[in-house]
Order: structure tokens, then sequence, then C-alpha cells
């Protein structure tokens, strides 16, 4: 099993794992959004807008270094693990502060507590198993599906009896905990591993991380302002209506387009010493991504009123056209995302870094010029802007490490799936809705419109784009990974 197909059989096992986290979180938020108040979502909204920031002080990049090494030892895990913790054991007084400073600024004494329980629970996370790394670079997931896919199954039960129980935001304190702790004994119990103090690898760890804590926090900074300013302006109940649909808005990627491109980097970085070889895996990755991605962006943003109705309930439906807004930062992540990685094979991270600092001028820029006294307009320029300049890097980036022919072929492979969103949208219109139920009606429109989006596309992909490289490698790496499946059930047959 070679390149691609590898790393497709192990991105179908994350994605498998994300899609059960998916589900069970959004059973948690189905029933905790009619249980809890916006407000308490917005409590703890904010006391993590806070800490997320100096959190990522810790976030070396570690994972990445260790997915795209030539060879990994026990000497590079060590030093991993021995830089991280030592980072977080000194961030954690800074996050300790950061509560004092959130309540007095807010005006609300309760975040302090909850900035403690996060900050032990930070402190708590440096002893988590190292080790996983050898699992995540072999490929093999399995038992890291099962072990997270169990402690989100437990940790959801607890914080739903725990929020019929207390009905406030300190359910959702209570499943963090739970969280932490069950991943921590987990992650030994999956993987022998003895984790010690070492710093043999150091500077070489270093000269790749040195430009990923700062690129961390201009994305942290560029992501979150936003949540930031509404705060200050909207209060508690809107950071926690703004803060929760971008959330939900942004769980495709989260649980199913982010966990399907991780085990790419191994494989593109394998592949880079063959320039065109790169470039077919490169734009394959992409269009399988984008393939996923286009259907869920275009049926939340179409219909954002139905899905916020079934996500959370009636009580938040006044902000459904945030939904809309932010259903379309779907395909700009898949985008950045895809840019960044080819900068990480490369060790390019310092121009990553330079990419969140002209990224957070262009969006706050207008932001800032236009106010926030209207959420509706503040969002959808957020949101156009946010487009733009993730677009802009990713074609910027393909040129210089793959070339302009390659580069217009990327951005071509998206002209079919365009095509069909189009006709997705005129026979779900045509269909429209049965007025049965907000599960009946949201089920039946998504179901019309994937089979109308992937009928269009293969259709297209028959008669012309077969014709082109990037789909032809495509179909091929596609029969490669269902031959032994069709084998099998011929076998039966006969």
């Amino acid at each position: 099993m070679g390149d691609l197909r590898k790393g497709s059989f192990a991105s179908l096992l994350l994605v498998f794992q994300e899609v059960a986290l998916k589900a069970v979180g959004l059973v948690s938020t189905l029933v905790l959004a009619r249980i809890l108040l916006p407000e308490d979502f917005g409590i703890i909204a904010l006391a993590m807008l806070f800490l997320g920031l100096v959190e990522l002080l810790a976030q070396t990049g570690s994972a990445q270094y260790l997915m795209r090494v030539d060879k990994l030892d026990d000497d590079k895990v060590n030093t991993a693990w021995t830089i991280n913790f030592i980072l977080k054991s000194i961030i954690a007084v800074p996050m300790i502060a950061t509560g004092f400073i959130a309540a007095h600024y807010y005006d609300d004494p309760r975040l302090i507590n909850i900035i403690l329980t996060f900050t032990f629970l930070f402190v708590v996370s440096n002893a988590d198993n190292p080790g996983l790394a050898y699992l995540r670079r072999a490929q093999e997931y399995g038992k890291i599906v099962k072990l997270t896919i169990i402690i989100k199954v437990v940790t959801v039960i607890v914080v739903i009896i725990t929020a019929l129980t207390l009905q406030n935001y300190w359910a959702l304190v209570v499943g963090k905990v739970v969280g932490t702790f069950s991943m921590l004994v987990g992650s030994y119990f999956i993987y022998s591993y003895r984790p010690k103090f070492q710093l043999t690898n150091a500077k070489e760890q270093w000269k790749f991380s040195g430009w990923v804590i700062p690129q961390s926090m201009f994305g942290y900074v560029r992501t979150q302002l936003d949540s930031f300013l509404v705060s200050s302006s909207f209060g508690l109940a809107g950071l926690g209506s703004y803060n929760t649909i971008k959330y939900i808005s942004y769980m495709p990627n989260a649980y199913l387009l982010l966990p399907m491109t991780q085990p790419f980097l191994v494989e593109l970085t394998k592949a880079k010493v063959d320039k065109n070889h790169f470039n077919k895996q490169y734009n394959a990755s992409f269009i399988i991504i984008m393939l996923i991605a286009a259907p869920i962006t275009s049926i939340m943003y179409l219909h954002h009123e139905l899905v916020t109705l079934f996500i959370l309930g009636p009580n938040w439906l006044e902000y459904s056209y945030l939904m809309s807004f932010f259903s379309l930062l779907i395909p700009a992540a898949v985008v950045l995302r895809q840019a960044s990685r080819m900068l990480l094979v490369y060790g390019k991270t310092k121009q990553i870094f330079f990419y969140e600092c002209i990224a957070f001028v262009f969006v706050y820029t207008p932001l800032l010029i236009i106010g926030i006294d209207d959420l509706r307009l503040f969002s959808a320029v957020r949101v156009i802007a946010e487009i733009i300049i993730t677009f802009l890097f990713l074609v910027v980036v393909a040129i210089k490490y793959t070339g302009i022919k390659n580069t217009v072929s990327l951005v071509f492979s998206l002209v079919p799936m365009a095509l069909g969103i189009y006709i997705a949208v005129l026979v779900t219109n045509l269909v429209g809705k049965l007025n049965i139920n907000v599960f009946v009606d949201l089920s039946v429109i998504t179901f019309v419109f994937t089979c109308v989006f992937t009928i269009v596309v293969l259709i297209s992909h028959v008669l012309v784009l077969r014709n082109f490289a990037d789909w032809k490698y495509l179909e091929g790496i596609i029969f490669r990974i269902t031959a032994p499946i069709v084998d099998k059930l011929q076998q039966k047959n006969n």
C-alpha cells in the first residue's frame, strides 16, 4: 500500500473517528442548547477566549514536526515532550493572572474559578503520553480512534447529567475535567511508553518550531479577535450565540475535513523528491477534500434556518444568518490548510507566520472601519475578507512550489464542483420543503442535494475530467482502494 492510498485508508479511519465524535457532539449540543442558556455558553466561550491566547504560547508545532521528520526515534519524541512540558509549566502562571484580568474587565467574578480550573487541566495535560506519535507516524490510528470515541461518549454523558442537575455553565467545565483526565489515563493504556526529560534534539526542533509559536498566536488572534469584539458590544448572550454558531459551522472542518488531510502530510513529505508525482498527490488531496466540503457548505448556507433550528432549537433562530456566513469558512479553511501543508512539507514555517500577519491586517482593517454596530454586516465582511486572503495565499504558494501550470489545474478543479452546486440548487428548489418536521425536511434536502451534486461531478468526470492528469490520477487511486472490496464481493457471489 503506497503513498496516497495508504494515506487515504488512514484518512478514512480518522474520518470515522470524527464522524462518530461529531454524532456524539451533535447529540450533546442538541440537548445542552435546550437545557442551558446562551449566557452559559457565553461565559465558557469568554473564559476560553482569554485562555486560548495564553495557551498558544505552548503550541510549538511538535506534532507537525514529528510527522514530517525523515526518521522518528525516542530522542525526538522525548525532546518534543520535554519542550512542551517546560513551556506549559511556565505559561500556567500568566494563565492564572488571566482569570483575574478577565473577571475585572467584564466585572464577572465567575470567570476566576473557571479559568483556575482550566489552568489546572492545562498543567495536567502535560503528562499525556507522547509515544502516541509512533502510532500516528505509522498511520496506525485504530487504538487512538477507539480511545477518543470512548472518552467523548463518557464526557457527553457526564455533561448532560450534570447539566440536568445543575442547570448552569458548570456542566461544561465538568465535561472538560472528565475529558482531560480520561485522555491522560487512556493514552498510556493504549500504548506502552515511558517519556523522560530530554533535550537532545532541541536545537533542530526549535528551528522548526521557532516560527510556529508566533504564527499560532497571530492565527489565534486573527480567528478569535472578532469574538472578543462581539463580547465587548453584545454581552454574554451575544457572544454565546455568535461563538456557538461559529463553532457549529466549523464542525465539518474540525471533525471531518481536517482529519482527512492529516495523513497526507506524511505522504506528501515522502513524495516531494519527485515533483510530478508530488503535484498529482497535492492536487488530488485538494480535490478529495473540496468534493466533500462543497455540498456541506452549500446546504448550511442555503438552509441555515433549518440547520439552526435542528441543532440549537427555536431560541437561536434569530441568529441563523450567522450560520450562512460562517459556513463559507469551511472551504476557506480547506484552502488555508492546503497552502499551509505545502509550506510544512518544505519546512517553511516562517512563511506561514508572515501570512498570518498579512491576513490579520487584511481581515481586521475593514472590520475596524465599519465598526460592530451591525452584527450581520460585521460577520459578512469578516467572512468575505477571510475567503479572499486564503484563496490568494493558496495561489501564491502553489505557483511557487508547483508551478503556474499546476496551479491553473488546481483552480480549474473547482469548476465542476461549482457546476454541481448550481444544478443541485436548482433541483433542490424544485423539490422544495415537505413541511413535515425539521429533521425530515433537512434530511430530504441533504439527500437530494448530495445525490445531484455527486451525479453531476461523475458525469463531468466521465465526459471531460478524466482526460486531465489530476482527475485521472484520482480515478486510479479510487480504483486501487476499492479493488479489494470489489474482489471480495465477487468471491462471495461466486
